[in-house]
């Protein structure tokens, strides 16, 4: 089993009215604070973070939203990119670890609660949105760093002092990298592959489903996310 994993910080969020760089107004829970004492996580993700678009984010399947600081070096590294905490609207930054390091329907203890890893997160444009940069949902694709959703088994409390410690690996083979490039370049014989993944979140497998069928690449919203860079160096 791999060694445990650090976190580097939790998050929470409420909804809030957001304009962004280009005078777009939108109610979004994406902005999050950071949570020092011990929180709980329900069945629906960790107590008092919200989720606004619920049919995209939120629910059983999709309770915790995980991002890892390797990846946020990673776009500082390759694209100079120094990008402020909570970036991708987390609730969870994990450390030494990253989306070619964690595998579909891993298990996790941390605290008292119990996590398995379902799907990969899907980007949308509120990120180039809320961060004022032109493309940046569109790098995300590009590079496979997406970050992944949990789904809770055992309800209980954590903090940042905790470390996740993998329980179980049942598809080594099902990177959260992996399922990106096959979901992002439409590689259908490896979908089939990753549909058979039981522990594969609901909605991400209608997704999948879908691209099999027509056996195209459809347009995403996040090939639409022009906006201007405005991180200052």
């Amino acid at each position: 089993m791999m060694k445990t994993i650090k976190i580097e910080n939790i998050f929470t969020g409420k909804k809030q009215n957001i304009r962004d760089i280009r005078g777009k107004q939108y109610i979004s829970s994406y902005k999050k604070e950071r949570i020092g004492d011990d929180v709980l996580v329900r069945y629906l993700g960790i107590e008092h973070d919200t989720q606004t678009d619920v049919v995209h984010h939120g629910g059983v399947h999709k309770a915790v939203c995980v991002y890892t600081k390797k990846n946020y070096e990673f776009f500082k590294n390759k694209h100079d990119l120094d990008l402020p905490m909570c970036a991708f609207g987390e609730n969870i930054t994990l450390l030494d670890i990253d989306d070619s390091e964690v595998c579909l329907g891993d298990q996790y203890r941390c605290g008292t609660a119990v996590f398995e890893v379902s799907q990969p997160r899907e980007p949308c444009w509120k990120i180039s949105s809320i961060l004022g940069i032109k493309k940046m949902t569109s790098l995300v694709v590009k590079e496979f760093k997406t970050g992944f959703y949990l789904r809770v088994l055992e309800e209980g409390s954590l903090n940042r002092n905790n470390h996740f410690e993998l329980i179980s690996r049942v598809h080594p083979e099902l990177t959260i990298e992996f399922i990106n490039q096959v979901y992002f370049k439409s590689n259908l014989e490896e979908i089939g592959q990753v549909l058979k993944c039981k522990e594969l979140g609901p909605a991400y497998r209608i997704s999948l489903e879908k691209r099999l069928k027509s056996k195209i690449k459809r347009q995403h919203e996040w090939q639409d996310d022009d906006y201007i860079i405005t991180i200052d160096k």
